[in-house]
C-alpha cells in the first residue's frame, strides 16, 4: 500500500469554497482503480494549506492510472483556480512493499 500525501496552498480566504469543491468532485477520486480512502485536512499552522492523504493500493495505481487520467483532469479543473502553484506531491510506503 502507498500513500499520497499532496499539500495544497490556497489562496488567502479560499478555504471554504476549496472544500465545496473537493466535495463535488472527491466521485472522481473515489471511483478510481486502486484508490482505498482519503482525508483532507486544513493544516493547524496555516489556513490556507491543506493536506490530501490518499491510500492507493500501489504507486502504479496513482502514477500510472489515476494521474495521467481524464477523470484526475476532471477532478483537478475546479480545484486549480483556488490554488497558489502546483501542488507538492510526495508518496510514503505505508503497508507491504509495493
Amino acid at each position: 500500500m502507498v500513500t499520497e500525501l499532496a499539500l495544497f496552498r490556497l489562496r488567502p480566504g479560499s478555504g471554504s469554497a476549496f472544500e465545496a469543491a473537493f466535495a463535488r468532485v472527491a466521485p472522481l477520486l473515489t471511483g478510481a482503480d486502486g484508490y482505498l480512502r482519503h482525508r483532507l485536512r486544513p493544516t493547524l499552522d496555516d489556513a490556507n494549506l491543506y493536506l490530501l492523504e490518499v491510500e492507493w493500493r500501489d504507486l502504479a495505481a496513482h502514477t500510472l492510472g489515476f494521474e495521467p487520467s481524464d477523470a484526475h483532469a476532471l477532478f483537478m479543473a475546479p480545484l486549480e483556480p483556488m490554488l497558489v502553484g502546483a501542488p507538492i506531491v510526495v508518496h510514503v510506503l505505508t503497508g507491504e512493499r509495493s
